[in-house]
């Protein structure tokens, strides 16, 4: 029980810093690396295989569920970020050595992807378990949003960053390992307010079970989850509803900065610059569009209209790689309808899995529900590169738009229901 007296909770700080720490990882590894890689000399195949392999190891997150209990829920989250920010430091100092050992820079990334998903059960079950539904709903837009804006400020903002350092004549391995080294500071600062915001939390104790007994607790949330009516359709959202947007985001940084293979040949400084620009008004807009929807239509009659929207800039993205001389108000028009789109629909999917989940054992059944979204997020990773390269960007773009077929059918599932749940 929270004291009467005790300072009042600074969720909005927690959530904003939390969750944009939370995107740090996995902006570096779905924006930053692929870039970085192909500056490297690699092809689309290969970037897309790497990134979506270490971002299938998130999956093992629900097996790190009982081992996380056993710590303090915030004493862990904090914890967490501060090896995370070290980590970072690591693989950048790793990258700017004189012989850069591409298996201790592997061992590293993969050490940083099991950290990242323990941190990230811990967070988002600290978040399903501490804020009831109506506090989830208000803070949900803003924690799309600073989700979003740490993806921006560690995916293109590294790789502006990067283009900067190599305009001053640094080879590419140095400018990539000052960018890295500039995301660990920014990981640090993200922590601390974080701490600024958890310290005004109620202390939370460890779980005093066993470790035999919270693997039958995992199973005992887990058969609860498998009963749970709605979880056919939620099931749906998350490998279906966000389809076609998920394969034009495995490519879309590597079309943008291909200048052989009919991309939009940006180079990385003009690249970053749009995506930045873009997405900071984008995702602030959309956030807001995505909570205001659902506020007033409900989660179930929201679903629909948000899904149609988020599946919509595949148009407009085919668009651009079937025809020639675009002007750059063009392409960050483009971004920018992406992003929106992009931010008002997720926030309606992450509202589905959060409402599913809650309840007894929340942090277990979100992350089971988490998981097979990370399934769903990273898959296609491993066939889209070579499908690219095959269909080329313009046919491959239009493919990803038919994925809005079996999309907004799941929507329309699970708008039924939802509406009687």
């Amino acid at each position: 029980m929270r004291n009467d007296a005790a300072p009042p909770r600074r969720a909005w700080l927690w959530v904003s810093a939390a969750y944009l720490f939370q995107s740090i990882p996995a902006a570096v590894r779905d924006e930053a690396l692929p870039v970085a890689l192909k500056n490297g000399g690699y092809g689309d195949a290969s970037i897309t295989t790497a990134v979506s392999l270490l971002g299938l190891i998130f999956g093992f997150k629900i097996l790190l569920a009982p081992l996380v209990a056993v710590f303090r829920p915030l004493g862990f989250i904090l914890s967490a970020e501060v090896m995370i920010s070290g980590l970072l430091g690591a693989l950048a100092f790793q990258v700017g050595s004189d012989q850069p050992s591409s298996t201790q820079i592997i061992v590293l990334l993969v050490i940083l992807s099991f950290v990242a998903a323990a941190h990230d059960f811990a967070l988002d079950g600290y978040f399903v378990a501490s804020l009831d539904d109506r506090t989830r709903a208000t803070h949900s837009g803003l924690l799309n949003f600073a989700s979003k804006l740490g993806l921006v400020l560690a995916g293109p903002g590294l790789v502006w960053l990067a283009g900067r350092i190599m305009e001053f004549g640094p080879q590419v391995a140095d400018a990539w390992a000052w960018a890295l080294a500039s995301a660990a500071v920014l990981a640090l600062m993200a922590a601390f307010f974080n701490y600024l915001g958890l310290r005004r939390e109620a202390a939370v104790e460890s779980d005093a079970h066993t470790l035999p007994e919270r693997y039958a607790e995992m199973r005992r949330g887990l058969l609860a989850l498998a009963q749970d009516v709605r979880v056919p359709a939620v099931l749906g959202l998350i490998f279906f509803y966000r389809a076609s947007e998920i394969h034009m985001a495995r490519i879309l940084p590597l079309f943008a900065t291909d200048s052989i293979h009919g991309g939009l040949a940006l180079d990385n400084k003009t690249y970053a610059i749009m995506r930045i620009a873009t997405a900071v008004a984008g995702l602030a807009l959309g956030g807001i569009v995505g909570s205001q929807v659902v506020a007033r239509l409900g989660l179930a009659r929201s679903l629909v209209p948000l899904g149609i929207a988020m599946h919509a800039p595949l148009i407009a993205v085919a668009w651009l790689a079937g025809t020639d001389h675009h002007s750059s108000a063009q392409i960050c028009t483009v971004f920018f309808i992406e992003y929106l789109a992009y931010g008002a629909g997720l926030c309606a999917l992450l509202l589905a899995m959060m409402k599913v989940a809650s309840g007894p054992g929340a942090g277990v059944r979100y992350a089971a529900l988490s998981t097979c979204a990370l399934l769903a997020n990273y898959l296609p990773g491993l066939w889209a590169g070579h499908l690219a390269e095959k269909l080329g960007y313009a046919q491959y773009f239009l493919f990803a738009l038919l994925l809005a077929i079996p999309g907004i059918g799941a929507a329309i599932f699970a708008r039924k229901q939802f509406a009687h749940g």
